[in-house]
């Protein structure tokens, strides 16, 4: 029965997988109709007689209806922290774009510009750096890729090589605890995503050196193909301001934010109380008017609202194989066939694979679909789970948007005019690089 429960459970996260990859439905469907037809077959065959509670270890021996409850709400609960933080994160960051805080910034930016293509690539990742604050692939693209992509082809530079030097540091500035993939991995593992982000940040400031060192070797490649030759002096470049602009706060605003920052680095609360704050501050400050923050909220709310719906559908993935004992007989299965001394490096087997893999797998069949066969099998072999989260999050980050499978990459492409096949091809072995050195980086430093 041990081995008919694994093979069920790979199956079912194959399925949830190919559902995903196909985009036949949302993850948070997958995630639940998936779960509840395996839950339902369990029940199944524990009335049928074939002592399914007893083959997964569950306190009394009989899987019920009140045992799935018990496991589904410790799903849900394990990733109800996480869910808040990222609804509340992602207003924060909209009401301060709203606003035209950011704007502000990399509008002053824009003026300043000269016929350098160095200072171009160089702006190109600190406006990364800026704009992906909030953590959505998307709207950095919808901000950065307007606003250089004139610049760009002014000084005949090519578009794929804007698209690398953002790609590269929207992955490694994606590892901030309101992102996507670290919210996912720490939902997994159970713990706060702040904490796992504190223990990755050695990591982030050595990926943000290369992938300014990175811009650097594109700017100089451009140079070579004779880009730089037409000056920028009179021509005016700037992002147009949002409809709800407000910048007479901006001082306030960045205040307001460096505040916030500074209360996740020290700790002093959860995290999502911190943006609750956050919010609390900037809302009302840069809105009085309450219609008009409604509309401001409306704005942002569908994106929060959908990867809230898909936290809460982990939840009941998690509830369904993890806190039920499935994941272990799926990683005891596997475990039969890695020998001893081979399971130890699976987890840098799994970095250094990462890039390749994020080609294939979208980011929740990557987290929730391999991620936790990867910790099934290494806590066997003594490996903190914190060490596999770490190792997923920042080789897979740094992938993110040259993968195919994330809409923000097949967005950016579109928004620069560039085929996918071109930004991959462009791409990849740069990206990859970085995530091999930042990997290496952190077995030196002792961080994994």
């Amino acid at each position: 029965m041990e081995i008919f429960l694994a093979l069920l459970g790979f199956l079912s996260l194959g399925l949830i997988v190919w559902l995903l990859l196909k985009d036949y439905t949302t993850p948070a469907i997958a995630f639940i109709g998936v779960s509840m037809i395996v839950a339902g077959l369990l029940l199944l065959l524990e009335k049928l007689g074939f002592g399914i509670g007893v083959a997964l270890g569950v306190k009394g021996g009989v899987f019920d209806i009140a045992t799935l409850v018990v496991f589904i709400k410790d799903g849900v609960k394990s990733v109800t922290n996480t869910a808040a933080l990222f609804v509340f994160s992602i207003l924060f960051f909209s009401v301060l774009n709203a606003s035209g805080f950011f704007t502000k910034i990399i509008n002053a930016c824009l003026n300043k510009m000269s016929a350098n293509v160095y200072k171009v690539v160089i702006l190109n990742v600190f406006i990364v750096v800026l704009a992906h604050l909030d953590g959505s692939g998307a709207s950095t693209f919808l901000i950065v890729i307007p606003a250089l992509l004139p610049i760009y082809e002014y000084l005949g530079m090519r578009k794929t090589s804007m698209l690398l030097v953002t790609a590269a540091a929207m992955g490694v500035m994606n590892v901030i605890p309101w992102g996507g993939p670290t919210l996912r991995a720490a939902s997994i593992i159970g713990i706060d995503p702040n904490l796992l982000w504190q223990q990755i940040i050695p990591i982030q400031i050595v990926g943000l050196f290369l992938a300014l060192a990175l811009a650097l070797w594109v700017a100089k490649c451009e140079v070579k193909r004779g880009a730089g030759a037409n000056n920028l002096s009179g021509v005016n470049f700037s992002i147009q301001k949002s409809e709800f602009n407000n910048e007479r706060w901006f001082w306030i605003n960045l205040v307001v934010l460096i505040g916030v920052i500074t209360l996740l680095v020290m700790r002093v609360f959860p995290s999502y109380v911190c943006f609750m704050i956050g919010l609390c501050i900037v809302l009302p400050l840069n809105y009085p008017n309450l219609k008009i923050a409604k509309k401001v909220l409306d704005q942002s709310s569908a994106g929060a609202m959908l990867m809230y719906i898909t936290l809460m559908g982990a939840g009941i993935l998690i509830g369904v194989f993890d806190k039920s004992g499935i994941m272990k007989q799926m990683g005891a299965f596997i475990l039969d066939f890695v020998p001893n001394g081979l399971g130890v490096y699976i987890p840098w087997i799994v970095g250094f694979l990462a890039v390749p893999m994020a080609i294939i797998f979208c980011t929740d069949s990557y987290f929730y679909g391999i991620m936790p066969i990867v910790l099934s099998i290494t806590q066997a072999f003594g490996v903190d789970p914190m060490t596999i989260a770490i190792i997923m999050v920042v080789a897979r980050n740094c992938a993110t948007f040259i993968s195919p499978v994330v809409p923000a990459t097949l967005l950016g492409c579109g928004l620069a005019q560039v085929n996918i096949k071109d930004h991959i091809k462009r791409s990849f072995f740069y990206i990859w690089g970085i995530s091999i050195i930042c990997l290496v980086f952190a077995g030196i430093m002792g961080i994994i």
